[in-house]
This record gives structure tokens, C-alpha cells and sequence, in this order.
């Protein structure tokens, strides 16, 4: 073994990339007692230095002034698969996130910064580091290992470096996103598709290895190999397009040809029931070996665990945001929108409206028909509001028969218009439970926040509470505004 491959932390080489003076003079000083570390503070200095030299771990921006701080890390990267690399940064993203975790970033730290958080972060990030040295120098042995030991070691290295990424994707996007990229780059694959149908989720998600893919061209791949793969679905459900579609580009590059491939398909089972399917495509002149089978398969039993914790995960913040019972937003839920939509209403300096809306004579209701029907009332009201409400309205329920609507850069007029639909829509027909007609109305208060006039988010709310109390006590059945 090489000992040039085998370093102390000491040893090991770090470089800083932050356009931010004092934060990345206070880093290199920070991290310097330990390490080698290099300094700069832009972007295109960093691709000069990493071009130059060989450097253990990278911790980049993302955002700097003179390119992205994405680019610098995919340029170390570039250079040597094996540095680790790392993410300080006050301008966070979903999508800056994902890029950065299919890049292999082990870390994704946000400013303001915990000075020991870093050192803790970079003490793993260089431990893996010469873990990965080691691994290097031992395959660099191996021709002196049998052929089925190589291949052994290689499939150890390749779930390694996927279990890796897939403990920073905590959210499922990017756990589809890394299991279709590592399966593409594994198997050499021209695409890939993963269809998941568990907890009451259905959907498919696509990538090709290069370019770009259509959602027609996947329907119609699905379709010729729905006997074999894809019946854990209903076919009804997926012809009339009721099952979502995730479809991810691939690695730069043109997208390779649909012609003369050939499908492996794998399910993914967790203790006997299936929950999904893993299908690749490839060149149907190259067969699989053993070998890549039984990586399949381990593959495959992974990541099916890995899927069932991400939708428990989605499940339990749904739950967390909905209401049991009707499963329109919850109380929570609507507190943390309405706050978001006043703080964009100050940004753009523009309005959005609160509508707060409540059962008359409720109890009259549960009196005379039971709470059976009184639950079945307001189910009835979330269904028929739910379905009036424009994309990006927000309708939840605050608790017993009481109800809030926020409507985002809406005005005064425009958020009366949909007030009085609303009110209108539910008197008009009554709700009939089990041949029992049960007719109801309701009481609606309306207040409008203006951007340019800033107020506080409970006074927003009292006035539509005041407003509120008008329509009931001049009438009920009606709009108020306050």
C-alpha cells in the first residue's frame, strides 16, 4: 500500500471559498490549527487554485459575485470524484439543495454559522476523506484480488458513496432524483424509471442518463411493459392521468436513442408487499451479468426502505398541516400561510385578503340531526369551497364549524367577488345525508391586508373576526367587510 495515500487529518488539504472578507478569513483561521487550508474569495480564483492543486475537502458558497458557488464544487469534483465537499451559505434552495447533494456535498450548512458545527462537519468530511484514500489504495491493489472480489469491491464502493447522498435527502424529490441518477451511473443505463405506489401515494418518477426525456415517451415505455412491471397501479387511474409524473434531466449531454433497448425490471418489496418498481433500459446487445443482478437486488432492497421512510416522513407532515377530519388545512397550517402571505404582500407591496367563514345556527344542526350529520355538513362545506378555490388560495379549517380562506394578491373587489360565490354556492342546494335534506348557510368576514400600509397579522385577524360578527348579527347568510 501506497503510503502517499494514506494521510493524518493533519495532512490533509482544505480550501475556502467565500466572497464575504471577514466570514472567510474567520474560517481559514478557524480550520488552520488542524489543516492545510487555502483561502479565497471568488469564484474563478477557487477553479485556478482547484486546477493547480490537490485539495481534500472544498467548502464553497454557493452563492458568490462572480460565478456560482455550485460550479466550484463541480469542478473538484471534476478533478478528483473523491474530494469532499462542502456547503456554507446563506441563500438556500430547494433546487440549489438537490444539486448540490447529487454533486456529493456532505455537508449543507446555512449562515448564520456555528463555528463548532463547522469543525465538527469538517472533522467528518476529512475522516471520510482518507476512509476513501484507503479504500483507493486497496483497489488499486486489487489486481492481485480474483475477478468476483473486484467486482465485490466495487459494488461495496458504489453503495457506499449512495448511502452517502441519500442521508442528506430528507425529502422525496431528491431521494427519486438519487436513487435514478446512482442506478443510471451504476448499470449504464439510457434511462430509468421508478414507480412507487405505498401509503396511499402513487406516482413515477423518470431520468435519463444524458439530455432530457418526454412524459409522453415514458407513458408509452410504461404501457408496453405495464403485465410485467407496472400493474401495481390501476390502469384506469394511470390512463386518465391521475397518477403524477416526476421526470428529471439527466447529466449534461444529448439524449441518447429509445431504439433497440432492453428493459430490466426489479420490484421493490418490504416484508412481502410490493411498493414499487425499478425498471432500466439499456443497449439490448449488453446482458446483464450475475453479478449486476444481485446488485439489482441489493440495490433494490435498500432503497425500498429508504422510500417507505420518506413517504412515513411525508405522511407525518401532512398529518402534522391537515385537519383529521376533512383534511383541508389545519389551524397550524393556516397561521404559518397567512404569515407568509403578508410578509410577500410587504415585499411587493401589494394585497391579499382574509375571509373567515362560519356555520350558521351550527348547533341548531347537531341538535336536531346528530353530530353524525354534523360532521357530514362540514365535510360538505370543505368539499364544495375546496372546489371553487383558485390554485394557490388557502382554505382551512381553525377549528369546530369555523373556516378561513387566504387570498393571495387579491383585491378588495376581487376578494368580495369570490366571498360571494362562496356564500352563494352553499345556500343554493342543500346538503342531503342518507335522503334527509339538510339545508345551512354561512357567515363570512372579509379584510384586506395592504402591503403599503404594513399592520400586525392579529390585527388582520380581528378585523375579519369583527367582520364576522356583522354578517351575524345583520342577517347571517351574507358578507361583511372590515
Amino acid at each position: 500500500m501506497e503510503d502517499t495515500l494514506i494521510k493524518r487529518p493533519s495532512d490533509c488539504s482544505v480550501l475556502v471559498v467565500d466572497d464575504e472578507a471577514m466570514l472567510c478569513n474567520l474560517l481559514a483561521d478557524t480550520l488552520q490549527d488542524s489543516y492545510r487550508v487555502t483561502s479565497c474569495q471568488s469564484g474563478r480564483q477557487a477553479l485556478r487554485l482547484i486546477e493547480e492543486n490537490d485539495f481534500d475537502l472544498v467548502i464553497a458558497d454557493l452563492k458568490l459575485k462572480d460565478i456560482p458557488g455550485i460550479d466550484v464544487l463541480r469542478s473538484a469534483k471534476e478533478k478528483d470524484d473523491f474530494t469532499e465537499l462542502m456547503v456554507i451559505t446563506g441563500y438556500a434552495s430547494l433546487e440549489s439543495a438537490s444539486r448540490a447533494i447529487m454533486l456529493g456535498v456532505s455537508a449543507y450548512l446555512t449562515k448564520p454559522l456555528s463555528l463548532a458545527d463547522l469543525i465538527l462537519q469538517v472533522e467528518k468530511a476529512i475522516a471520510t476523506r482518507i476512509f476513501h484514500l484507503k479504500s483507493v489504495s486497496l483497489m488499486q491493489q486489487s489486481d492481485t484480488f480474483a475477478p468476483h472480489i473486484k467486482d465485490h469491491l466495487n459494488n461495496m464502493t458504489s453503495l457506499y458513496h449512495f448511502a452517502r447522498k441519500l442521508m442528506l435527502s430528507l425529502e422525496l424529490p431528491e431521494i427519486t432524483r438519487v436513487i435514478l441518477h446512482e442506478i443510471n451511473e451504476k448499470m449504464g443505463s439510457t434511462f430509468s424509471i421508478l414507480a412507487m405506489n405505498y401509503l396511499n401515494y402513487a406516482e413515477i418518477a423518470a431520468m435519463p442518463r444524458t439530455g432530457e426525456i418526454s412524459e409522453t415517451a415514458i407513458r408509452n415505455i410504461i404501457t408496453a411493459n405495464w403485465d410485467n412491471t407496472f400493474n401495481i397501479f390501476d390502469k384506469n387511474m394511470f390512463e386518465q392521468g391521475d397518477i403524477p409524473f416526476r421526470i428529471f434531466k439527466g447529466r449534461r449531454g444529448q439524449t441518447a436513442s429509445m431504439e433497440n433497448l432492453r428493459p430490466v425490471g426489479v420490484q421493490l418489496s418490504l416484508m412481502g408487499q410490493t411498493i414499487g418498481s425499478l425498471l432500466i433500459f439499456r443497449d439490448k446487445n449488453i446482458a446483464s451479468t450475475p453479478e449486476e443482478n444481485q446488485f439489482l437486488y441489493v440495490f433494490t432492497s435498500f432503497v425500498s426502505s429508504v422510500i417507505e421512510h420518506g413517504y412515513i416522513d411525508l405522511q407525518a407532515k401532512l398529518q402534522a398541516r391537515t385537519d383529521g377530519l376533512t383534511g383541508v388545512s389545519n389551524h397550524r397550517s393556516f397561521h404559518e400561510t397567512l404569515a407568509r402571505e403578508i410578509s410577500r404582500a410587504d415585499r411587493n407591496k401589494s394585497q391579499c385578503a382574509l375571509v373567515i367563514i362560519d356555520i350558521d345556527d351550527f348547533k341548531a344542526i347537531n341538535d336536531c340531526y346528530g353530530h353524525l350529520v354534523g360532521d357530514a355538513v362540514i365535510k360538505d362545506l370543505c368539499g364544495r369551497i375546496t372546489s371553487m378555490v383558485r390554485k394557490g388560495d388557502t382554505f382551512a379549517r381553525q377549528g369546530g364549524e369555523e373556516f378561513s380562506l387566504i387570498l393571495p394578491e387579491t383585491s378588495l373587489d376581487g376578494a368580495i367577488t369570490i366571498a360571494e360565490r362562496v356564500c352563494l354556492r352553499v345556500n343554493s342546494l342543500p346538503f342531503t345525508y342518507a335522503q334527509t335534506k339538510v339545508p345551512y348557510t354561512i357567515s363570512l368576514g372579509l379584510s384586506i391586508y395592504n402591503g403599503q400600509k404594513p399592520r400586525a397579522k392579529d390585527a388582520l385577524i380581528a378585523d375579519a373576526d369583527k367582520a364576522l360578527y356583522t354578517s351575524k348579527k345583520t342577517g347571517k347568510n351574507r358578507v361583511s367587510v372590515c
